[in-house]
C-alpha cells in the first residue's frame, strides 16, 4: 500500500478512513494490526483483501494494481490469493466441518466429492481430525473457528486476513488460534502473510510485527521486540 486514502461519506460528512498510508506486507511474516475503534483497522484490511477499494494511492500484490483489475479479476484474487478468516466464524450451519472447508473450492467450480480428501488434511492440519462430520453447533467457538482457518487455507492462498479471529473466544483458546496462524505464517513451505488486526495486546504481541493505526493513520510500525520496549517504557 502507498499513500492509499479511503473516504466515506455519512450524511453531509465525509470521513476519512485511512489517511495517506503506506505499507508493506512480505511472505513468511505475521503481521498483527491494533488500534481503537474507528482506527481504520478493519478498513486497511478490506481495502488489502479487494473487499472495497481506495479513493487515492496504490494497493499492489505482486506487482498487480487491485483497484485496476476487473471485477472478475477481483473476485478471482479474493478466491484464490486471500482467505478471510472472521470474528464471527461465518460457517454454514446445515454443513458438516469437512463440507464448510469444502465451500472455496465450491465456488471456483470444483466437485464435492473430489473436494473431501484436501478438506479432510485440513482439518487434521488444524487439529479437527476427529470432527469432519460434525455440523458447527456440536462444536465449541475454538472448534468453530479452527475450521474457518481450515477453510481459509483451502485454495492455498499467498494471504491471510484474519479479522478479530480471537474476539469470541476465552484467552487459553484465542492464543491456541493465534499460535496456528504464526505457525502458518512461519511455514517454511509455503511463506504467506498473515495479517491479523485484533484488540487484544497479548494477540498482537505474538505476532512479528506491531502496526498500529489512530484516526486513519499509520502511529508506528516496530517488530514485536520494539514495540515491548516501548509497551515497557
Amino acid at each position: 500500500m502507498v499513500d492509499v486514502v479511503r473516504e466515506y461519506r455519512i450524511g453531509q460528512q465525509r470521513i476519512r478512513a485511512l489517511d495517506g498510508i503506506t505499507l508493506g506486507v512480505s511472505g513468511g511474516q505475521f503481521a498483527s494490526v491494533v488500534g481503537p475503534s474507528g482506527s481504520g483497522k478493519s478498513t486497511l484490511l478490506h481495502l488489502l483483501g479487494a473487499l472495497d477499494w481506495p479513493d487515492s494511492g496504490s494497493i499492489r500484490f505482486d506487482g498487480a494494481e487491485i483497484a485496476k483489475m476487473t471485477d472478475d479479476e477481483q473476485s478471482s484474487f479474493r478466491r484464490r490469493k486471500v482467505g478471510f478468516i472472521f470474528q464471527f466464524f461465518n460457517l454454514l450451519p446445515t454443513l458438516a466441518a469437512w463440507e464448510n472447508v469444502a465451500v472455496p473450492g465450491l465456488l471456483d467450480g470444483r466437485a464435492l466429492k473430489q473436494l473431501k480428501p484436501h478438506a479432510v488434511a485440513l482439518l487434521e492440519l488444524v487439529g479437527l481430525g476427529n470432527r469432519v462430520d460434525h455440523r458447527p453447533g456440536e462444536l465449541s467457538g475454538g472448534q468453530m473457528q479452527r475450521i474457518a482457518v481450515a477453510r481459509a487455507l483451502a485454495l492455498d492462498p499467498p494471504l491471510i486476513l484474519a479479522d478479530e479471529p480471537t474476539g469470541n473466544l476465552d484467552s487459553a483458546t484465542g492464543a491456541a488460534i493465534v499460535d496456528l496462524l504464526r505457525n502458518l505464517a512461519h511455514d517454511s513451505a509455503t511463506r504467506r502473510a498473515v495479517v491479523m488486526v485484533t484488540h487484544n495486546a497479548e494477540a498482537a504481541m505474538a505476532a512479528d510485527r506491531v502496526v498500529t493505526m489512530h484516526d486513519g493513520k499509520l502511529q508506528s510500525d516496530l517488530l514485536v521486540d520494539e514495540a515491548a520496549l516501548v509497551e515497557d517504557a
